[in-house]
């Protein structure tokens, strides 16, 4: 399998600086990941690809069918057409994998230099090492769940996953890793990770930290089922600095047009937003409508989530967005595989489950509405935590990779199915 399609083999190569310089310092390689379309604040580099509108894959949101709507894709947008009814990638341009490998690319070719390279000024060589390891585990997360099967201890190593590609090379001919391997170098890699990083949460978080470490190990962990470690990673997250912004100290900039113009008291970009420790955002919103399935969830009138990030115009609902469409790690994220965690781990703490989902859903209802959890039933708990954790991570490729997963279980699964374009999918 040839892994550098010919639509990308190019500009991989524009990863080099252009002009006079081939990296010879620890700042080179820094500013190679850090970088962006904006400035180095406020990086959207190609280190950070984002996939979020992936979410898409997942029956819980649709797009509207209506052309005369503004916000209509399904006559420009082949990708959106391909993902909505589950076609095949290669019909269309498969940016998801392009843009995955040649982000790890970047993090392959800062980690085959990172040691030979002289010291730099701005840049610490053991935190730039770091910060290339999460980056390229994240991507191999994203693949392995984009292409493959989700993690099942009894297939894993039979089940083909992605090529394994650990060297910045254009050309590599790789066959397919298991699901098993590519997991085991996930993990490798984000267990050297946590030794290196000594930045919990850089001032922006595109740039990944320790937390950000803890906290895709703790997602890594789940998806293996592992949820001790699940556990104490998510913990260590949160000790870390992960923090949740109470949305009820927010409000929509010029009602009803909030969301398009920003939520005040949620900062944009999400590089600055402290929700997102580690911050993959290329688009602002992802344009996406809640399918009936969704809806059932919901308290349309009491969660701030809805409320806050819906478009209306005339008071009727036109569109809805998610607070800034993100592949990276969110807070919410890590408070909700906490309160699963603790609920599946060898020794199961309910109180703590509830305690834990208690300081999330907080921050979340409107606090004339909001009730703490009085679920005492071991299974009904579980229900209710998957089902907030389909609230809290939304519209993001996450949503569908966790249907994936908890598919893998009878007691949790449920088949997937989206009406769209006059046919059942």
């Amino acid at each position: 399998m040839i892994i550098c399609l010919s639509a990308s083999c190019n500009d991989f190569i524009d990863v080099i600086p252009k002009g006079n310089t081939i990296p010879e310092t620890v700042d080179d390689l820094g500013k190679m990941m850090n970088l962006g379309t904006f400035s180095e604040e406020y990086s959207l580099s190609e280190i950070s690809y984002d996939i979020s509108i992936a979410g898409l894959y997942c029956d819980d949101y649709n797009v509207t069918q209506d052309p005369a709507q503004s916000y209509y894709m399904l006559n420009y947008v082949p990708a959106v057409v391909t993902m909505v009814t589950w076609g095949d990638p290669a019909e269309t341009s498969d940016m998801f994998w392009n843009g995955l490998y040649k982000s790890n690319y970047i993090a392959n070719y800062v980690l085959e230099n990172i040691d030979e390279v002289k010291d730099g000024v701005a840049y610490d060589r053991s935190e730039v090492k770091g910060r290339a390891l999460v980056h390229r585990a994240m991507n191999y997360f994203l693949l392995v769940n984009l292409y493959s099967k989700s993690y099942n201890h009894s297939t894993a190593s039979s089940d083909p996953g992605v090529p394994l590609v650990l060297e910045p090379s254009l050309s590599a001919q790789l066959p397919r890793a298991s699901v098993e391997e590519v997991y085991k170098q996930i993990v490798e890699d984000l267990n050297l990770a946590v030794t290196l990083l000594k930045t919990e949460l850089p001032e922006t978080h595109n740039i990944p930290g320790l937390a950000a470490a803890y906290a895709l190990r703790s997602r890594v962990c789940l998806w293996m089922q592992n949820y001790d470690q699940a556990y104490a990673d998510a913990s260590k997250a949160i000790e870390s600095g992960a923090s949740l912004i109470d949305y009820n100290t927010c409000s929509q900039v010029l009602p009803p047009y909030g969301p398009m113009a920003g939520i005040n008291g949620y900062p944009k970009p999400a590089a600055i937003n402290p929700e997102y420790i580690y911050a993959r955002n290329n688009t602002e919103v992802l344009p996406a409508l809640y399918t009936d399935r969704m809806m059932a969830i919901v308290d349309t009138e009491n969660d701030l989530r809805y409320t806050l990030f819906s478009y209306y115009v005339n008071g009727v609902l036109q569109m809805f967005y998610n607070h800034l469409s993100n592949s990276g790690i969110s807070s919410g994220e890590i408070w909700i595989t906490k309160a699963e965690a603790a609920l599946r781990k060898s020794n199961p703490d309910v109180a703590e489950a509830v305690s834990t989902l208690d300081e999330l859903r907080i921050n979340r209802i409107k606090s004339d509405a909001y009730q703490p959890t009085s679920i005492s039933d071991n299974d009904l708990l579980l229900k209710e935590i998957l089902n907030e954790r389909r609230r809290e991570v939304r519209l993001c490729e996450l949503s569908f990779f966790n249907v994936k997963r908890l598919n893998q279980d009878p007691s949790t699964a449920r088949a997937m199915k989206r009406t769209c374009l006059g046919g059942e999918y």
